[in-house]
């Protein structure tokens, strides 16, 4: 009798345990617990997602700092006007029978770049269709004819041109019988290098000719890098692991996008004949547009020479008269610029000559002088000819 009880207590105990833990789940499955789960989760994934950033590339604030330039050097110069044809994929990879590697029309990325400069580069929108329409409909409208157009094209795109890999494994084994124990890990990684390129060139639109030697040829290289890590551990026959991989492609829009302000920004910059390349971090003169200045320079007579000196002597702040003069202020003005900014050049400089004017010009103060330092990964583009570092000659009357 005694036993009986004792069983059937034991059971009434695991049947109030098994309803009491199924109470349990019933008053957490409710519709209000499923609810705030829902509102916990859509608020942990709200917080955790990307938000929208700026598209910028490395050259975008190069853009913005050379629209800064051109108030500096082209005080007073009329405003260039800009527009484009089509900017296309010349090597079609863009076609969707070959993957659509890369885009097919990159047109609207240069007219960013070249709206970016600023109000003393103004683009000029092309769309004759919707001029018609409006016009259809009443409208009016005053035509801007462009001083310079932009043609080109993304004209390479090498894939894998170089590709490299690396591995390291190591294992140890120690113990004997049921005590055997094996230690694995094993690590690869592997990098391929791809190359994109683009050219612009500049047309006259007035004469539709191409002006000379003001281009742009630019490649990039893209990256594709994987990884892979794995580790184990095993006794006697029974192993555990684990395995790691990664993978990174950089995105080829992006690295077009990068090509073109830095394409857009040396175009520019010889097209108005300013020092562009002191924009960019690490930027090294173009000896083209160092040549074309000095023979603009040396074309010029003692007098307008001596105009142009005053001038570029304002910019550094010099309140002296442009009376095309080498007068005592005007002397005196260089004396100061060139012991406080050019010591290296001596005490006496021959300012009417190439040499010693160079300087004057090319050092005009910006304000970011001292604050651009090259970063190690610098250029992420690499110019074709003369270097991210370019400039076409400076009119005498600048």
């Amino acid at each position: 009798m005694t036993f009986a009880l004792a069983r059937g207590a034991r059971i009434s105990a695991r049947l109030a345990t098994l309803a009491a833990a199924a109470a349990l789940v019933a008053g957490c499955a409710t519709t209000e617990n499923a609810l705030k789960d829902a509102d916990q989760l859509l608020a942990e994934r709200e917080a955790a997602k990307s938000l929208p950033t700026a598209n910028l590339s490395q050259y975008a604030a190069a853009l913005t700092r050379f629209g800064t330039m051109l108030d500096v050097y082209k005080d007073g110069d009329p405003v260039v006007y800009m527009q484009t044809r089509n900017i296309l994929d010349a090597t079609n990879l863009s076609n969707p029978l070959v993957g659509s590697e890369i885009p097919g029309d990159i047109t609207e990325m240069v007219r960013t770049a070249v709206n970016r400069i600023g109000a003393r580069i103004v683009y000029v929108p092309y769309h004759p269709d919707y001029l018609i329409s409006q016009a259809q409909l009443g409208a009016r409208f005053g035509v801007t004819m462009p001083d310079f157009l932009i043609t080109g094209a993304l004209t390479e795109f090498d894939r894998a041109l170089s590709g490299a890999g690396r591995s390291n494994s190591a294992s140890v084994d120690f113990g004997k019988g049921k005590g055997e124990t094996n230690i694995g890990a094993d690590f690869k990684r592997t990098a391929i290098l791809s190359a994109l390129a683009l050219d612009l060139n500049l047309v006259s639109f007035s004469t539709q000719q191409m002006v000379p030697r003001v281009q742009a040829s630019n490649v990039i290289k893209v990256l594709n890098f994987s990884s892979e890590d794995n580790a184990s551990l095993g006794f006697y026959g029974d192993a555990f692991g684990f395995k790691l991989e990664g993978k990174y492609l950089q995105g080829r829009h992006s690295a077009i996008r990068t090509l073109v302000d830095l394409s857009v920004l040396e175009l520019m910059g010889k097209a108005t004949n300013t020092p562009y390349w002191r924009c960019i971090p690490g930027g090294t003169p173009d000896p083209v547009v160092v040549d074309n200045m000095r023979k603009s320079f040396e074309a010029l007579t003692p007098q307008v020479k001596i105009g142009l000196i005053q001038v570029t002597l304002r910019k550094y702040g010099e309140n002296v008269a442009i009376n095309q003069q080498l007068d005592a202020p005007t002397q005196e003005a260089l004396r100061r610029v060139y012991s406080s900014r050019y010591p290296q050049l001596g005490d006496t400089v021959d300012v009417l000559s190439w040499q010693g004017f160079e300087p004057l010009f090319f050092g005009v103060p910006m304000p970011w002088d001292g604050q651009l330092a090259a970063p190690a990964t610098l250029p992420a583009a690499a110019p074709g000819q003369g270097g991210p570092a370019a400039s076409a000659p400076a009119r005498a009357g600048a």
